[in-house]
């Protein structure tokens, strides 16, 4: 990499995060706007030494780009305060009372849910020695460690409460009248001893979405609680646990090993194309790519699984690759643990396992040059040892380690269960999506949407159409190479994401466009590969360039509804809806 493109990439690089800045300020503190300024005083040297002729200095590309992500992921991704202390309400408890020092008005409550356990309860209100319910608690799913507010229109000097159904953990109770908190006492001294603590109903003080599942069952691991969400394996959750140990239960305690994944993701890809081009102009264009994808930072930011499973999916695909340059059974044996270590997180990841076999088959009967002890049916058991009995192995452990109750039984009763779910599930849903319109960018999948007045604010799972409509293009040239000059690079490419991506055709059950996140990185390879091959031709060079900037231009323009950034309704309207079919 000469100078001028060195400097080219660097300011390409970093460009965006300085716009960034400028743009979408809210979130970003002032204790971290040194790094950026660096990155601006680095990028104007080397600016100055470059018309001076003078040698530039070394650029950290890869540095830059995770910075970066640093600020998008966690821009904004959830408060760190949050209520820690709850009460175990059940209908055994009786004489719940909230009492005012005299008569008030109130005109709404708010209360914080922890652990719903399908609970019901009743509050009520005291007039003239007569007690009159005002307000009845039954949800159809759970609501979990979030706000939730009612309007009333009551005067009363007490309140009582009692559970119907089943118990629930609750946080905290206020009462208001005209957005200001009235005192009360109660002997539910959990209910009222977080005063300093702001209601917030949006994404960022409260969960969303899957969140109520997967961040609800980190929360019980922690707490060694019955684990409500058992429709996916458990070393997710245990992940995610680790972030609730370190900052509290708090949206960013739940939020931030996802975030952490997404960070390592991108250097993970990053050495994964380095073994593959061979070149670090590729290598630093993949991390690019995979920085500015819609779907990646989206699904970084939220307190599900998918991160961590795609995050091992390909390091067992880097592991792969290293046995097939090296030839040395301990990095074949290094893709089975990852292997297993991916299905731990969620059964979409066990897909994989179809992209190896095609590149192992591949490597067979090509008459790649393996060594003796590879060679033939050698390799077939040297597969099955890696990702057959090891890839078992450490997927078995992830349970025997993690579960409560994990006597042998319990862990295949744990599997059965799984696999009924998903093959008895017959849910609808207006977000669904076939496989087919996902690379089309068809249908979006929004995680969260609120509406007040003209503002807006939404997180939506979706493609950056710059990096999904030209994958489209690439992975019909990396069928052209495979079928006209069967080259390695390519065939491993293809196979890995055709691997991950069309067994859901032959999947009946309620599917969305996240889904085809496993599939994403190995898209963007693929599109790499196809600018790599172009690269010899006039004006490509400046084509890619052009290309690199679209996808940071549409990332920008997008990220509010990406990350529940606020913003006016019409900008949304006017210039992010593209199509019908996409309701952000």
């Amino acid at each position: 990499m000469d100078n001028r493109q060195s400097l080219i990439l660097q300011t390409i690089i970093t460009l965006p995060l300085l716009l960034f800045i400028f743009i979408y300020p809210n979130h970003i503190s002032y204790i971290y706007m040194f790094i950026p300024t660096i990155l601006a005083i680095f990028l104007g040297l080397n600016i100055y030494k470059y018309k001076k002729q003078k040698t530039i200095i070394k650029t950290p590309l890869l540095s830059i780009l995770v910075i970066s992500f640093l600020f998008y992921v966690f821009s904004g991704l959830g408060s760190r305060t949050a209520p820690q202390s709850f009460e175990n309400l059940k209908t055994s408890n009786k004489n719940m009372i909230f009492k005012f020092e005299q008569k008030e008005h109130i005109d709404k409550f708010c209360y914080y849910i922890g652990v719903d356990k399908n609970a019901q309860f009743r509050l009520g209100y005291k007039e003239q020695n007569r007690w009159k319910q005002f307000y009845n608690y039954k949800k159809n799913f759970p609501l979990s460690f979030r706000w939730n507010c009612e309007k009333v229109d009551i005067d009363t000097s007490e309140i009582g409460m009692i559970v119907t159904k089943n118990s629930i953990h609750l946080g905290e109770m206020r009462f208001l009248n005209h957005g200001k908190s009235i005192p009360f006492s109660t002997t539910m001294t959990k209910l009222n001893d977080e005063h300093n603590i702001t209601i917030d109903k949006s994404y960022y003080g409260s969960m969303f979405f899957d969140e109520i599942y997967f961040g609800r069952t980190a929360y019980e691991i922690v707490h060694k609680l019955q684990i409500y969400e058992t429709t996916h394996p458990f070393l997710g959750k245990v992940l995610i646990s680790q972030g609730i140990k370190l900052f509290g239960m708090t949206p960013f305690g739940w939020r931030f090993i996802n975030a952490i994944f997404g960070v390592l993701l991108i250097i993970i890809i990053y050495y994964l194309a380095s073994i593959i081009f061979r070149d670090r102009v590729w290598s630093i264009l993949t991390a690019t790519i995979l920085t500015y994808s819609f779907m990646h930072l989206t699904q970084a930011r939220i307190s599900i699984i998918d991160t961590f499973g795609v995050s091992f999916v390909l390091v067992s695909y880097y592991f792969f690759y290293r046995f097939i340059l090296k030839q040395k059974l301990f990095w074949l044996i290094f893709s089975g643990v990852a292997f297993g270590l991916a299905s731990a997180i969620k059964w979409s990841a066990v897909f994989s396992s179809l992209g190896f076999l095609a590149i192992g088959l591949f490597l067979i009967f090509s008459k790649y040059p393996l060594s003796k002890q590879f060679a033939g049916y050698r390799l077939v058991l040297y597969g099955i040892l890696s990702y057959i009995i090891v890839g078992f192995v450490v997927y078995y452990m992830t349970f025997y380690i993690y579960m409560e109750h994990n006597l042998f039984s319990d862990i295949i009763n744990y599997q059965i269960n799984m696999y009924k779910y998903h093959t008895a599930l017959k849910a609808t849903h207006p977000y669904s999506s076939p496989w087919w319109s996902w690379i089309i960018d068809f249908k979006p999948m929004c995680y969260y949407r609120d509406i007040q007045g003209d503002r807006f604010s939404s997180i939506t799972a979706f493609g950056n159409p710059a990096i999904f409509w030209t994958g489209i293009l690439a992975i019909l040239y990396l069928f052209y190479v495979t079928i006209r000059h069967k080259k390695l690079e390519a065939i491993f490419i293809l196979s890995a994401f055709l691997g991950l991506y069309l067994p859901y055709i032959f999947i009946g059950r309620l599917m969305f466009i996240y889904h085809f996140y496993y599939a994403v990185p190995f898209l963007i390879l693929a599109i790499v590969y196809l600018w790599r091959d172009m690269y010899r031709y006039k004006y490509a060079k400046i084509l890619l360039y052009l290309y690199i900037i679209s996808i940071m231009g549409l990332f920008l323009s997008f990220y509010p509804v990406l990350c529940g950034y606020n913003i006016p309704k019409w900008y949304v309207d006017n210039y992010l809806v593209w199509f019908n079919s996409w309701w952000l």
